[in-house]
């Protein structure tokens, strides 16, 4: 039952997430304006055509650039990538237009996007004068595919996945290899933790995993895994969540001189290893010359079909051409069959490892061994796909990082962001696992956080980068910025506040973006070259403040969102994080203050620092020097803090965003509150009528007095 579970539930799982998938693209396009489709990420608004060129097998690629004559020619924060499908539309005032064509993104670089478009798609025709957008589209195939792989687990009943699915699931446990020769390592220069995981993923029997933290040389050992079981003649599947990781995973066995074949898209895949697609190989074959002969025949057949007036002529013309594409079909099928079986290791995303893709021509025991890389961030149906194919699996990654993306909060929280990889060291412990425990990253300050908090302290920093700093670096100067390791700038208390855009899709902070740019200019001006400078940032928003701020005049500083700079490595990483606010999470809409906003780049850290803390301690009104640490309000308006004698919205100039706010809410809720409107001068009826008694009383005592008095005069 557990099987049949798993399968139900995920399914469930799936069409939540799919429901709120195209739910949330439907409410984008509906709701969002083209403006704030881009704020999101998902849409570039008036690209115009930088180059377009013919890429591999006809497909025309065409190289987007923001207009130049509008300020630096840099995207906006983004979160497209390679492999991601788009629409094209001419650009025309702020309205959507109709869907010019499709694409496939194959490069991003913060000042460029390249699309390949497929050589089928005859309408397409981009004028180098005009203007674009470009929309990230929603695909379903991926779905498709993972319902699909789950209900093949499902009804899964002999095959060499078989014993596999039942130690996965925790019906047998996982066992070990009787037979274990010595192994003799390709890469010398591994470490002990290194080749103490290499050799338990071969010694095991159905399932082993490679749990490698940040800089650890997860890859690397990965890798070595994978030529040992290539020197062992074993058939290898190897697969990854992304692209870009499979692709990495393609050149650095292809280094090592190993038979490698990369399935997909061309288009998806970076240009170095491009001559390992499918695709490519497939040009240089030995069969390309007989298809290129069918298919001229056929070509031919055509022609002479629409000529023939006879129908005796054209039935058996339309017959030589069935023929002719049977005799195309078995002969390209015989081609790709051989391809794949010369191959040591067939490469593919998780998804791209369908059986509606290329795998289809092989037999189902080919494969020995499925390695999926990056499996604490794939979901489990996406593995799926690849694990009903061998007996044996190794999964490698980090579950201490970030989780597979889910659109579906509900369907995270129910279980659907739960990896296999997490699911199975829950389940067998220390039992499957063998942690890499030597990262050659970062400094030793920079990494302790993180190993006490999230690695049990396990973590050890390889002597060459122990107490590395940027000082170190050739040409690099000894100054207080590049002899720190690690500088943490509370801005708390500072008037640093975040702010929003004016339709809340986005968060900033202007205030930290000037305190980064003085970091940079002090890096810079000590010798750090910019290429080896990374600013990341959690909001795009705010990447998009710091390229405003810093990339017209540092072309090669890369800045990126957290996501989007995953899995880089730069000499110096300025993270930018942005929330600041007196709620401590809630959403504040605030302006930075009038002295960070004007900070100069002569300016350092500690007058800065020194002038805004001065400046949160006096009352925000001009020229007045009243101290507001224990008597202050707070404006909601402005967020500043003032004296008692300054803190009404009128005195101190907010009068007008509070009359605004005030008419809003008698708008919303049809009462007139104190302070909106003309004021009421009308007495409650309830104290008139008890002022009138009081002044009747009052008079009556008063008469009463004056008859006293007269009486008195009379006697």
């Amino acid at each position: 039952m557990e099987v049949e579970n798993f399968v139900s539930k995920t399914i469930e799982l799936l069409q939540e997430e799919r429901e709120a998938e195209v739910e949330e693209t439907r409410a984008w396009q509906e709701n969002l304006s083209p403006k704030n489709l881009q704020n999101k990420g998902v849409y570039l608004l008036k690209l115009q055509v930088g180059s377009q060129r013919t890429g591999m097998y006809g497909r025309l690629l065409v190289v987007f650039e923001p207009r130049k004559s509008i300020g630096p020619s840099v995207l906006p924060s983004n979160t497209f990538g390679p492999g991601d499908i788009i629409g094209l539309y001419q650009s025309e005032g702020q309205g959507q237009s109709s869907q010019l064509g499709s694409g496939v993104v194959t490069r991003v670089t913060q000042t460029s996007l390249t699309v390949a478009f497929d050589d089928t798609q005859d309408g397409i025709n981009v004028d180098r004068d005009g203007l674009y957008n470009l929309m990230k589209l929603a695909n379903d195939v991926t779905y498709r595919r993972l319902t699909t792989a789950l209900n093949s687990l499902n009804g899964y009943s002999s095959g060499p996945a078989s014993y596999l699915i039942s130690v996965l699931f925790g019906y047998s446990e996982p066992g070990t290899l009787s037979h274990q020769n010595v192994l003799e390592f390709s890469n010398v220069g591994l470490d002990n933790s290194q080749k103490e995981a290499v050799s338990f993923a071969i010694s095991q029997k159905d399932v082993a995993i490679i749990h490698g933290p940040p800089g650890t040389g997860k890859t690397t050992t990965v890798v070595e895994v994978i030529l040992q079981a290539v020197k062992q003649e074993q058939k290898v599947l190897c697969c990854a969540p992304s692209n870009v990781a499979v692709d990495n995973l393609v050149e650095r066995l292809a280094k090592n001189k190993v038979k490698v074949l990369r399935l997909g898209h061309p288009a998806r895949l970076l240009e170095s290893i491009q001559k390992h697609s499918l695709d490519a190989v497939l040009a240089h074959s030995d069969n390309t010359n007989v298809i290129s002969d069918i298919r001229k025949d056929m070509d031919k057949a055509f022609s002479e079909m629409k000529k023939a007036r006879d129908k005796g002529q054209r039935s058996n013309l339309r017959r030589e051409i069935k023929e002719l594409r049977r005799e195309l079909r078995s002969r390209e099928e015989t081609a790709i069959s051989q391809i794949l079986k010369r191959a040591d290791v067939i490469l593919a995303t998780n998804t791209g490892a369908s059986d509606d893709g290329p795998l289809k021509h092989l037999p189902n025991d080919h494969f020995d061994l499925v390695v999926i890389d990056e499996c604490a961030q794939a979901l489990e149906s996406s593995c799926w796909i690849a694990l009903l194919k061998a007996r044996k699996c190794i999964l490698a990654g980090d579950y201490k990082q970030l989780p597979p993306t889910i659109k579906s909060q509900s369907a995270a929280s129910k279980g659907l962001s739960v990896s296999l990889m997490e699911r199975l060291i829950k389940k067998y412990g220390d039992s499957v696992v063998r942690m890499l425990t030597t990262q050659y990253r970062m400094n030793s300050a920079i990494m302790q956080w993180a190993s006490e908090q999230m690695y049990q302290g396990k973590l050890i920093a390889h002597p060459s980068v122990e107490k590395h700093l940027l000082r170190d670096l050739s040409g690099v100067v000894d100054v207080e910025e590049t002899r720190i390791p690690l500088l943490l700038i509370d801005t708390a208390g500072c008037g640093l506040n975040e702010m929003e855009d004016t339709d809340e899709q986005s968060k900033g902070n202007q205030g930290e973006v000037d305190i980064v740019a003085l970091h940079i200019k002090a890096l810079t001006e000590a010798g750090v070259q910019v290429r080896d400078i990374a600013i990341i940032a959690p909001y795009n928003l705010q990447v998009d403040l710091l390229r405003q701020k810093l990339s017209h005049k540092h072309t090669e500083l890369e800045i990126k969102s957290v996501d989007g700079f995953q899995g880089r490595e730069k000499e110096a990483v300025v993270l930018s994080l942005v929330r600041s606010n007196r709620k401590g999470k809630a959403k504040i809409k605030a302006a930075a203050t009038d002295i960070a906003a004007a900070a100069t780049a002569d300016d350092d850290f500690d007058t800065l620092i020194d002038a805004v803390v001065k400046a949160e301690r006096v009352c925000g009104f001009v020229k007045c020097k009243a101290s507001v640490l224990t008597l202050g309000q707070l404006c909601i308006f402005c967020k500043r803090q003032y004296c008692l004698s300054h803190h009404i919205p009128e005195v101190h100039g907010c009068g007008d965003k509070a009359k605004a706010q005030a008419r809003m809410r008698i708008s919303k809720e049809g009462v007139l509150y104190a302070g909106s409107g003309e004021k009421d001068k009308s007495i409650d009826p309830n104290k008139k009528a008890y002022l009138q008694r009081k002044l009747d009383s009052k008079l009556k005592d008063m008469a009463t007095q004056r008859k006293t008095k007269a009486k008195d005069k009379e006697h």
